[in-house]
């Protein structure tokens, strides 16, 4: 070793945080899988807790926010994927694997915690979907006694009665209920406004509305009505209860482009049908999700775009005939997308033994004469029974957001929030709505590795379901984006050894900070960043 000149001295009194002009900060940003959860979950820290291989303590993250961790793991279209950083980089964390890995170990291995007394303050929950089903989860677990109408046979509400078996085990469905359910009083065939009213629901100190849309939105054309044209979602609900369908070998035509006319078309598909899709757009401007879209194009089910029906005939024998017209794209309409035009003289004749319409649904009100719409989807009850005044909460498919599984479970949560805090007689602290979400930008790519995105796909879940080992190594792979990782190396590059590290983090000892700016510039996931003084 040559030479060498040491010190053996103190450099302590050297305090050269006088020499700097900009400060180190650490504050987190939002990561982009969270913020663009519908559900309200904390995607990156239940996926750093599977990087440590702390199951039980993610899947108890994951439930705090969302009571149908299995389901959604299934059933949830997943914005978070679309939104990762990673997407662009190499291939998106595959979020929808991980919370389906995480719900199901909760189902075979998460144990049972007693349940708090209840605190003499009741609520009613109307509706079984995944808006009720959530409100009524929050409400149990803080104490409150919960009970839960519908006036189906078995609780799930769409989950049960219009989400495919394939798309949606019922073992699965049924063991997430059974856990969601501990503790609540639940009454199945009871249809509000049929089997109880207002007068039944004055004793109790809040009631949460969650009836769902199951109004099939009607066709208006000539000929709907006649036997044989049918309601896609009756169709499923039909199918899921189990009763005996026989479309084998049967022309049926599905006119819609949701996620409704996907499933009905892939489900018709499965009982032996020949199908056949109309949509009035094209295929870019189906309001299905891509996904489904991707899976039905997947089938071999025909699809006929620009297309709309203009009235339906039946023949003696039983068979449909539908007259259709050609479409083309015209101007944006309200919804942004496209408006269909009717191309004059291209009318077309289809054949077949069924139709089911699956153009949207509504929810239904009627229950509550003097509930009023407004042109946003926005329901008012405020003119409903004045016994309810101040204690009627809604939520699901009666608010105006995407009918989604995720949409109503955050929105059952978040009434589940706001029951809870009217019955303490405090004010609801409000969500911080203006946040800073963390881009490309903020990720320091050299400390990253690429991987081969479809070897990697391909080789991540056997049978659709991740492995503890594949979900470690997936998690692994996740930016932290905006989020300090504790990776240290904040700590490690520090010139002046100026980051102090302790359990609760790093801080940064300003008196010997000079705002070199070397830590910022080795953060991975941009948490760390300089502010000029």
């Amino acid at each position: 070793m040559p030479e060498l000149a040491v010190s053996s001295g103190s450099m302590s009194w050297n305090k050269t945080g006088s020499w700097r002009s900009s400060t180190p900060l650490h504050i987190d940003k939002t990561p982009p899988c969270n913020f663009n959860c519908p559900a309200g979950e904390n995607i990156r820290g239940y996926i750093d807790l599977l990087k440590h291989y702390q199951t039980a303590e993610a899947f108890e993250l994951l439930t705090s926010a969302n009571p149908l961790p299995a389901v959604c793991g299934r059933v949830c279209f997943h914005p978070c994927q679309a939104h990762c950083n990673r997407h662009g980089f190499d291939l998106a964390i595959q979020v929808r694997l991980l919370e389906k890995f995480i719900g199901d170990w909760g189902l075979e291995q998460a144990p049972t915690k007693p349940l708090p007394q209840t605190s003499g303050r009741k609520v009613a929950v109307i509706g079984a979907g995944p808006a009720g089903l959530a409100a009524a989860y929050y409400l149990r677990r803080k104490g409150v006694a919960v009970t839960m109408y519908d006036d189906h046979a078995l609780p799930g509400g769409i989950l049960e009665y219009g989400i495919p078996a394939y798309r949606l085990e019922k073992d699965v469905l049924q063991a997430e209920l059974t856990r969601v359910l501990t503790g609540i009083e639940f009454h199945p065939g009871m249809k509000f406004g049929r089997d109880f009213d207002i007068g039944a629901l004055v004793e109790y100190d809040a009631v949460f509305l969650a009836t769902g849309a199951h109004q099939s939105k009607r066709l208006h054309i000539e000929g709907e009505n006649i036997p044989g044209v049918e309601s896609g979602l009756g169709f499923l609900q039909q199918l899921n209860s189990g009763e005996k369908i026989d479309v084998q070998s049967h022309n049926v035509l599905v006119i819609g482009g949701g996620n409704t006319a996907c499933d009905v078309a892939r489900s018709a598909y499965r009982l032996g049908a020949h199908v056949t899709l109309l949509y009035r757009r094209t295929e870019r401007e189906m309001p299905a999700f891509a996904e489904e879209i991707e899976q039905l194009r997947a089938e071999p089910i025909h699809c006929e775009f620009l297309v709309a029906p203009e009235r339906i005939t039946r023949a003696e024998n039983g068979t449909l005939t539908l007259t259709a017209i050609r479409m083309k794209l015209g101007e944006p309409d309200e919804s942004g997308r496209a408006r269909p035009v009717a191309i004059e003289g291209s009318q077309f004749t289809l054949i077949a033994d069924r139709i089911f319409a699956a153009i949207g649904e509504d929810p239904d009100v009627s229950f509550f004469p003097n509930a009023q719409q407004h042109d946003d989807g926005e329901f008012d009850f405020s003119g409903v029974d004045a016994r309810l005044a101040g204690k009627l909460f809604v939520g699901g498919d009666l608010l105006p957001n995407p009918r989604t599984v995720p949409h109503a479970v955050g929105s059952g949560r978040l009434a589940a929030e706001k029951i809870l805090a009217q019955l303490r007689g405090e004010p609801l602290v409000a969500h911080d709505c203006v946040v800073e979400v963390a881009g490309p930008e903020d990720i320091n790519y050299r400390y990253f590795t690429r991987i081969n995105a479809v070897k990697w796909q391909t080789g991540l879940a056997a049978g659709g379901a991740l492995s503890e080992q594949s979900a470690h190594a997936e998690a692994e792979r996740c930016f932290s984006c905006g989020v300090c990782s504790k990776c240290d190396n904040c700590f490690n590059f520090c010139p002046d050894l100026a980051v102090i590290k302790s359990a609760g983090g790093y801080q940064v000892n300003l008196e010997y900070c000079k705002g070199c700016g070397i830590c910022a510039a080795e953060c991975p996931g941009g948490s760390l960043r300089m502010r000029q003084q």
